[in-house]
């Protein structure tokens, strides 16, 4: 037998195995699927409910918001695009927010291949708690330091709550600043 009639055979085994599969899930496997249907509609909330503040507190300081930017590359969640006034030569800068309701290497290294092949100038990875904003830099300060692109500097991770201004807290910014000699 030659090479390209084993290879045809096995080809044609492996289309039985898995027509013989796909039928029987069809029959038994119903709820199978129908179980990642749930979990993928709470991520949808959940990415729903991460966008909802980073909308509104751009709007709200003055910036065109785009949701759900994409040229291609996957989809940005929510793209803040900075229009720099007096100068027709200056490029627009896109800050770009993308929601991760779980933490896995996968969806890092997915998010960030997104925002950079979006074009975007500068990252910020929305979690839904603060205890997962820890393994997210921890990989992030991982990668080399001498790298072409250095990733500790296009990308911030932060929670909603982080986004809410907090008026009425004295921060350094209120106080005099006793190294340059100005009020900020």
């Amino acid at each position: 037998m030659s090479q390209s009639q084993r290879q045809q055979e096995q080809e044609g085994s492996a289309v039985s195995a898995s027509s013989s599969y796909s039928s029987s899930s069809s029959r038994d496997g119903d709820d199978d699927i129908n179980t990642g249907e749930p979990r993928s509609q709470q991520r949808l909330q959940m990415i729903d409910t991460l966008k909802a503040p980073i909308i509104e507190r751009g709007r709200s300081l003055g910036y065109e918001v785009i949701e759900n930017y994409d040229l291609g590359a996957g989809v940005i969640h929510v793209v803040w695009l900075f229009k720099p006034g007096g100068s027709e030569s200056l490029p627009d800068m896109k800050l770009g927010f993308i929601c991760l309701p779980g933490y896995s290497e996968f969806s890092l290294n997915s998010a960030i291949a997104r925002a950079l092949l979006n074009v975007i100038d500068k990252l910020v990875i929305v979690v839904p708690d603060e205890s997962m904003t820890k393994p997210i830099k921890d990989s992030i300060e991982s990668m080399p330091q001498n790298s072409v692109l250095q990733l500790r500097k296009y990308i911030t991770v932060l929670t909603p709550t982080t986004l809410v201004s907090k008026t009425g807290i004295a921060g350094s910014k209120d106080r005099s600043s006793s190294q340059t000699g100005e009020v900020l």
